[in-house]
């Protein structure tokens, strides 16, 4: 549904309407009407919220402006084939910096470059990360918050690799959530993403994002320039509650 025009969307939404649920090979299966207008009202503001994730793409240049001019260091993903684009780590520079010298300032702990999975233990409860992450605070033990990031640049055109960014962040998400039904914790779990080239490409994988988004499996979405809007105000609200956590256990 996701690749249909605007009229094909509109289309198949009236039959949605018209039939009170989905109809295929005879059977059906119905939705509520509310459910329904909840669906169109989304389709209608997905757009809207794909377009403004779309302007904040930023360029690699741009990226590495910004962190030339807020003096970060910017490492390199070198390719074994020189023929390739030798992509910068711009985005993971800003993420990682602003974080380090923000908890600094604070006296918060952080992880920055975690090289195994995060873990969190509660009375009877036990659950490890999917896989390895990009950041966490203050530890990867018990993290109250966690971050994946996504950068591609270059020129291509991407590929099944942007798609398995999506699958990697949804299980992510989704088993946090699952955990913290069972846990009574809340975990924040941040996803950033950038690359205008690649994800210019791509935008039904970045709607997917979006969507993930407003499902609730990821907490934040920082899309490009929204790193340098954004971010630090996010880290300082879960400084504040990583300290009042630490003051009611000491109490």
């Amino acid at each position: 549904m996701r690749l249909y025009t605007d009229k094909q969307k509109q289309n198949w939404l009236d039959e949605l309407k018209r039939n009170s649920g989905l109809i295929n090979n005879g059977n059906n299966f119905p939705i509520k009407a509310s459910l329904i207008n909840l669906l169109e009202d989304y389709i209608l503001e997905s757009k809207n919220l794909l377009d403004e994730a779309l302007n904040n793409l930023r360029t690699e240049a741009e990226s590495l402006a910004y962190c030339k001019k807020m003096k970060f260091p910017v490492g390199a993903t070198a390719t074994k084939n020189k023929d390739h684009h030798q992509s910068s780590k711009s985005l993971i520079s800003a993420v990682s910096t602003t974080a380090k010298n923000l908890c600094e300032s604070a006296g918060c702990e952080v992880n920055l470059d975690p090289q195994r999975r995060a873990i969190w233990f509660t009375k009877n409860q036990l659950h490890v990360s999917a896989r390895n992450l990009d950041g966490a605070i203050p530890s990867l033990e018990n993290p109250l918050a966690i971050w994946e990031i996504k950068e591609y640049w270059g020129t291509t055109k991407g590929g099944s690799k942007m798609s398995d960014a999506v699958y990697e962040c949804q299980l992510v998400g989704l088993e946090l959530r699952h955990f913290e039904k069972k846990s009574d914790l809340k975990i924040k779990h941040i996803v950033f993403v950038d690359g205008k080239e690649q994800w210019g490409y791509r935008k039904s994988d970045l709607l997917r994002f979006i969507d993930l988004h407003q499902q609730g499996l990821i907490d934040h979405l920082i899309v490009g320039r929204q790193v340098e809007t954004d971010w630090k105000s996010i880290l300082q609200t879960i400084i504040l509650e990583l300290h009042a956590s630490e003051c009611r256990s000491s109490g």
